[in-house]
């Protein structure tokens, strides 16, 4: 059949990609804006001119049936070709111009940023960056900056967020300090020493509930600065969590005691205020960061 004689509405595919990505209509609804009831008729109306059924209900969320992700993966491909467009066509506009906060981890600022910087520049030259460079949850909301990279996804519902992925964090050290382990599980080390991040028992807690024994004296050292924990850690002596892909970066370093650790999981959030759909130099960051960034 030619394109001609297919009927396809872009809004309800739209529509149809939200909801498979934030898996219900309720969180579809609070990042586009639109209600829940009008939302529901789009999908309603996007399966009868498909004749598919494209999602199941599973609890208070929805999950894609079998046809739904073949033709997700489809739409997923228009959409970022849509934005690739939209991206290149808008940072070229003499009109985008003017100031953009993004707050981002010492372990992104660091590693991540600085090779999409040129990219950037090359797409909007007259948009200036400021990098608010911190670990803690900047407050989008009191305006301390525009646009974040969040590990854990925000509750607020007049933001809007994208989910750009997973990570996964590890205990790393000096391939040499692992090796002197040979292969004993951690309880049986007796020079086991760990980076912790602050006073709190968080990761012992975590560690514990994986069956590790572990005395709060082995956290030898406290910093919550991870930059520092990322030199420390290739001194030797010492464990540190950090993502796989950031410790990839230096040979030196090994995952440690993997048949006995359960890699921590983070998602990866692309976070804005509402007003990206009014403020197009807003936008534009947004689009650059959810095609770039975690490629990088």
């Amino acid at each position: 059949m030619s394109w001609q004689h297919k009927q396809f509405d872009w809004n309800h595919a739209r529509t149809f990609l939200m909801v498979a990505e934030q898996g219900s209509l309720s969180a579809a609804a609070r990042v586009m804006g639109v209600s829940q009831p009008t939302l529901g008729r789009q999908v309603s109306s996007f399966e009868e001119e498909l004749k598919l059924t494209l999602f199941e209900r599973m609890g208070k969320g929805l999950v894609l049936t079998e046809s739904g992700q073949r033709l997700y993966e489809y739409v997923k491909k228009m959409s970022d070709a849509a934005e690739q467009f939209s991206l290149v066509a808008n940072g070229q506009s003499n009109d985008v111009a003017g100031d953009v906060c993004i707050s981002l981890s010492q372990l992104d600022a660091y590693f991540r940023f600085p090779p999409l910087w040129p990219k950037f520049k090359e797409f909007a030259p007259k948009i200036r960056l400021e990098l608010e460079v911190s670990n803690q949850i900047s407050d989008l909301k009191g305006r301390q900056a525009d646009v974040a990279i969040r590990y854990k996804r925000p509750e607020q519902a007049d933001l809007i967020i994208k989910k750009l992925g997973t990570e996964a964090v590890f205990l790393y050290g000096h391939r040499d300090y692992v090796a002197s382990f040979e292969d004993k599980p951690p309880n049986q080390v007796s020079n086991l020493n760990l980076i912790g991040f602050d006073q709190t028992d968080q990761m012992k807690n975590y560690l514990e509930g994986l069956g590790w024994q572990l005395r709060k004296e082995q956290f030898s050292f406290l910093c919550e600065n991870q930059l520092v924990q990322w030199q420390l850690v290739q001194q030797g002596g010492a464990l540190a969590f950090l993502p796989d892909h950031i410790a990839a970066r230096e040979a030196d370093l090994v995952p440690a005691f993997m048949p006995f650790y359960k890699p921590i999981e983070l998602d990866v959030w692309l976070v804005c205020h509402r007003e990206l759909h009014t403020n197009p130099r807003v936008k534009l960051v947004f689009d650059f960061l959810a095609e770039h960034f975690i490629d990088t």
